[in-house]
């Protein structure tokens, strides 16, 4: 089976797996940093794979979201960022084995680049450099950054990339997070889209933010762009309840709007926030009558 991404979106609508953190969280564990979860519930870790392998995704991704440098050094785990980057790749592909794909995932630092923030960009790209070191020789197919909303922080993550001489498929996600699709920079989907090309970017698109935001600027890059479309939505919007996170899209709803995303030339769907293996599961239908 080929393992590059980009062929395979070409020829079929590809199925990621849905939310680990909130899984996580759901079937007891408590962390600092979703990443801990690699060292202290590694077979939590894989049982979630496992559900989202069985409810037939086909594209994966590390639990390193949260797990880069500086949001380890934030939770007090800076000193095992290397075991738990390396356990994270570990545990994805020994659950799921060699066929699906398996992306190495990448999320914000956090911080503000310097001028707007405290983070000198030359910190930001050390950040990604060592994470892409640390994790590239660990058996995954491409490199999946999401959740950005700033630009320049998606430029040095970018520059880290080749600066360690990746040389895999580079995809990059986006949280809107207003409801007319635009970042808190205040950039459109059309803007994201132009700027990612620019970058070198090979898969762009959506994830997480706010649903109808999300549908607006996935059409909007549709429009300005030949590039494939990856969406990760969240399981609708989010809700705050006697101090807990709910969301409470049912998987048929989310179904539903996995094929809007597919009609709307969207090649790679999977969950954010609050989806779960059953949320993959109606994905997974909506891909076989795609074929």
């Amino acid at each position: 089976m080929t393992r590059s991404i980009l062929k395979r979106a070409r020829e079929e609508l590809l199925v990621c797996e849905g939310a680990m953190g909130s899984e996580l969280a759901a079937r007891g564990v408590s962390f600092r940093n979703s990443g801990e979860a690699n060292l202290s519930h590694p077979e939590v870790v894989a049982a979630v794979h496992q559900d989202y392998l069985a409810a037939g995704a086909k594209v994966f991704q590390t639990n390193t979201f949260a797990a880069n440098q500086i949001m380890l050094d934030r939770a007090g785990l800076g000193e095992q960022a290397a075991a738990i980057q390396t356990a994270a790749a570990r545990i994805v592909r020994e659950t799921v084995g060699p066929d699906p794909l398996v992306a190495l995932n990448l999320g914000p630092t956090g911080h503000l680049l310097e001028p707007l923030g405290d983070l000198p960009r030359e910190a930001a790209v050390a950040c990604y450099s060592r994470q892409l070191e640390t994790m590239l020789a660990h058996g995954v197919d491409f490199v999946l950054a999401e959740t950005f909303e700033a630009l320049d922080e998606v430029e040095t993550l970018v520059e880290a990339v080749r600066a360690v001489g990746c040389r895999l498929p580079l995809a990059v996600t986006v949280a809107f997070s207003s409801a007319e699709g635009r970042t808190m920079m205040g950039h459109d989907g059309a803007a994201v889209a132009r700027k990612l090309a620019d970058l070198g970017v090979d898969v762009i698109g959506a994830n997480c933010g706010h649903v109808d935001g999300l549908r607006t600027a996935l059409q909007q890059m549709a429009e300005v762009t030949d590039l494939p479309l990856m969406a990760q939505p969240n399981a609708g919007q989010p809700e705050l309840i006697a101090g807990r996170t709910i969301y409470r899209q049912s998987p048929e709803d989310f179904g539903r709007f996995g094929q809007e995303l597919a009609e709307m030339s969207v090649r790679i769907l999977g969950g954010c926030c609050g989806t779960t293996p059953a949320h993959i599961r109606q994905l997974a239908r909506v891909a076989r009558a795609d074929s």
